[in-house]
């Protein structure tokens, strides 16, 4: 459960295995140029960039960059998309699915860490419950995690920069398609439980947090992977979350590569296992290699 809110919210040493990595070079296939994979996560700063030097100039090399949604149309836009899948029926909401004495308990820890005042747990009553567990978690991390900006996306990052040097930016899949995803999987009883859940122990999702921030900075992707496994009690949403969403980008990510160049910046989680992005594209002839400097 706690790993699903990091993963919401719309975070490097040692190499230890073949799947600690975090950086890969996509070449072969009939392709002319190379592309990349680059993992992303949610925590994690800027500095990342800076960590591999090569990330820079194979941005620099591409025709364009891909994402898991085109984030340059504007957050106004996305957010326009989103609303439809973050609304609650109209028998289902906040103060339906939650105890009256769970919904007041929980209000006030809501209000201590909302990201910005007047957020309350009652003003987002009409709201699916793991839209509220989204918003309180960056708050939740923003007032607890040191150097976590909420502002310093990667994925943001790697599309600006391809926007400022006047390359494409291609998503995978739209922000509807997203939506449908992250809000509607879960049934609504077992989002409301987890919501609760989540503010009755808020520092559980602190030290989630840091363990999964310091396994990707360490690049062990192998370590995220089971980390969120082992926190994780949906096993369908986690399904739907990486293996499907690889499933339908691996289709995808063989034509957009032959008609130029990528940059491909997805979840970090998307990467790893037999199901992953990385074996996903071996499997379809391509040489695929950890970059590690």
């Amino acid at each position: 459960m706690k790993k699903k809110f990091i993963i919401l919210f719309a975070a490097l040493a040692s190499i230890v295995s073949a799947n600690a990595q975090i950086f890969y070079k996509v070449s072969g296939n009939g392709l002319e140029k190379p592309s990349y994979i680059f993992g992303t996560h949610h925590l994690a700063p800027h500095s990342v960039v800076d960590s591999i030097p090569s990330v820079k100039s194979a941005l620099s090399e591409v025709d364009q960059v891909v994402g898991e949604i085109d984030m340059t149309k504007g957050q106004m836009a996305i957010a326009a998309a989103l609303q439809p899948f973050m609304m609650a029926p109209a028998d289902s909401t906040l103060r339906d699915l939650i105890a009256p004495g769970d919904f007041d308990r929980i209000s006030k820890v809501f209000s201590q860490y909302a990201p910005a005042p007047g957020i309350t747990l009652e003003a987002m009553s009409m709201m699916r419950p793991m839209v509220a567990s989204a918003i309180v978690s960056i708050g939740i991390i923003s007032k607890s995690m040191p150097g976590y900006n909420p502002n310093e996306q990667l994925d943001m990052f790697f599309q600006t920069e391809a926007k400022n040097n006047n390359k494409n930016v291609i998503g995978l899949e739209t922000p509807e398609m997203q939506g449908k995803l992250l809000y509607t999987t879960t049934p609504l009883t077992k989002q409301a439980s987890d919501l609760v859940e989540l503010l009755d122990n808020p520092a559980k999702i602190v030290e989630s947090g840091n363990r999964l921030n310091q396994a990707y900075l360490t690049q062990n992707l192998d370590e995220m992977t089971e980390l969120s496994e082992k926190d994780d009690s949906d096993p369908k949403f986690m399904e739907a979350l990486l293996d499907k969403r690889n499933a339908d980008w691996l289709t995808k990510l063989p034509e957009i590569m032959r008609t130029g160049s990528s940059f491909i910046a997805v979840g970090a989680l998307h990467l790893p296992g037999e199901s992953g992005l990385v074996e996903g594209l071996r499997k379809k002839g391509y040489s695929v290699e950890a970059v590690r400097k």
